[in-house]
C-alpha cells in the first residue's frame, strides 16, 4: 500500500508532506491507500492522519478508527464529523510549509545550541504550554528540543514534534525582535537536512508572524489547510 499511499498523498506534496515524510521515515501504519483517500496512523505520536476525495470515503475510513485522541485531517468538510464522532473539542487550522531546498541556511548571529536536559522542563512549561508534559518529557527524552544560548544564558527553544514536524519556537520575551527566532529555525533546517530529512511544519493559520518568517526563510507554504484535532 506503500506505492498507493504514496501516488495519492503526491498530488499536492506540500499539504501532505506531514503524511509523506512518516512513511517515508517507516514511522507509519498505512490502514488504507487508494485512489479516493489515505488512512495512516503515525506510530511515535499515536496521531491519525487522513485525506480524502469525498466526504463518503472519509466517513468510512473514519469507521475503521475504534478510538482516537489526536487526528490530522486535511479536508475541512470532514471536521465536523471527526469532533463529533470522537467527542473531540479542539482544533488548529493550520497551512502546511515545506523547506524544498537542499541548501542549508548560512547562519550569520552566532547562538550557542544544544540539546535541553529532562531537568530543564520547568523552563519549558513556563513558556510553552501546548503540549502536555508527559509529551515535553519524552522529546527531552529523545533529544527533540533544542536550546539557544547567548553568553551562556538561555534565550529560547525550538523543536521537532514526535511526528516529525518542526515546531516549539519559543523566543524568551526580553529577546525577541533580535533575530533570534531566524537563527534557530535555520539551526533545524540544517540539521534536518544532515539526516537527510525533509524539514516542514504546521502554523496556524491567524500567526502571521509565524508565516512571514516561513516565507524569510525559504518554505513554500500550501494554499490548502489541514485541521489538527484533539
Amino acid at each position: 500500500m506503500k506505492e498507493k499511499a504514496i501516488e495519492y498523498l503526491m498530488q499536492n506534496p506540500i499539504l501532505h508532506i506531514g503524511m509523506i515524510e512518516p512513511i517515508r521515515r517507516g514511522s507509519a501504519d498505512i490502514l488504507y491507500a487508494d485512489f479516493d483517500g489515505v488512512l495512516i496512523k503515525e506510530l511515535k505520536s499515536k496521531a491519525y492522519m487522513i485525506s480524502v476525495t469525498s466526504y463518503e470515503k472519509g466517513q468510512e475510513l473514519l469507521n475503521l478508527i475504534p478510538k482516537c485522541s489526536l487526528i490530522a485531517v486535511h479536508q475541512k468538510y470532514m471536521v465536523e464529523y471527526i469532533l463529533n464522532k470522537f467527542k473531540l473539542t479542539k482544533r488548529f487550522e493550520c497551512f502546511q510549509t515545506v523547506y524544498t531546498g537542499k541548501t542549508k541556511r548560512e547562519i550569520k548571529e552566532e547562538l550557542e545550541v544544544k540539546p535541553l536536559e529532562e531537568n530543564q522542563i520547568e523552563v519549558i512549561l513556563e513558556h510553552y504550554d501546548k503540549l502536555s508534559m508527559d509529551e515535553i518529557k519524552e522529546l527531552l527524552r529523545n533529544k527533540s528540543l533544542f536550546g539557544g544560548y547567548k553568553e551562556g544564558n538561555l534565550i529560547g527553544f525550538i523543536g521537532t514534534h514526535l511526528e516529525g514536524s518542526m515546531g516549539l519556537l519559543e523566543i524568551f520575551p526580553q529577546y525577541r525582535r533580535l533575530g533570534y527566532g531566524e537563527v534557530l529555525e535555520s539551526y533545524m533546517i540544517n540539521l534536518l537536512i544532515d539526516k537527510g530529512l525533509v524539514p516542514f511544519a504546521q502554523i496556524e493559520v491567524n500567526n502571521e508572524k509565524s508565516i512571514g518568517l516561513q516565507k524569510k526563510l525559504g518554505f513554500t507554504i500550501s494554499e490548502d489547510r489541514l485541521y489538527w484535532i484533539f
